[in-house]
């Protein structure tokens, strides 16, 4: 059997109407992370995962660092279920932020034996170099004083 070992890097953008309680992301039970996680991962379908479940949120190191945006690191699992009828097990890191009235994911997943092998660091240099700017792009001068350039 043939499966797809490549790691999955994706971003993902939800709209949330109106709910303040998610521009404070450290805040935010875990059920609210799995929902948003699960609607990041399901992008191509609801039956392609199964048993889904975050196992560990923390704020990112580099929190605060760019504006007052704050960053949530995920740990998530879940069983990819393949067009084949495989079922999958993968491991995946994600981070969270607010903007507005839309939550930002970016999320990287691999095959367990991948992701413990040699795979988590990567993946979690990936997800925790995850920025976005609210309000746009400051001029290179800036960006080189505060290191994101470096």
């Amino acid at each position: 059997k043939l499966v797809n070992t490549l790691p999955v890097i994706r971003q993902l953008s939800l709209l949330i109407p109106k709910q303040e309680t998610y521009r404070t992301l450290q805040v935010n039970p875990k059920p609210f992370f799995e929902e948003t996680l699960i609607k990041a991962i399901s992008q191509k379908g609801n039956n392609v995962y199964q048993n889904f479940k975050v196992t560990k949120v923390v704020e990112a190191e580099q929190s605060n660092k760019y504006g007052n945006q704050k960053y949530m690191i995920c740990d998530f699992k879940y069983d990819l279920l393949t067009g084949a009828g495989f079922e999958v097990d993968r491991r995946g890191i994600a981070s969270v932020t607010s903007s507005g009235n839309a939550v930002e994911v970016l999320w990287c997943a691999a095959t367990r034996q991948r992701y413990n092998k040699k795979l988590e660091p990567v993946l979690r240099n990936i997800a925790g170099s995850f920025r976005c700017y609210t309000e746009g792009l400051k001029d290179s001068t800036e960006l080189i004083q505060n290191g994101s350039l470096s």
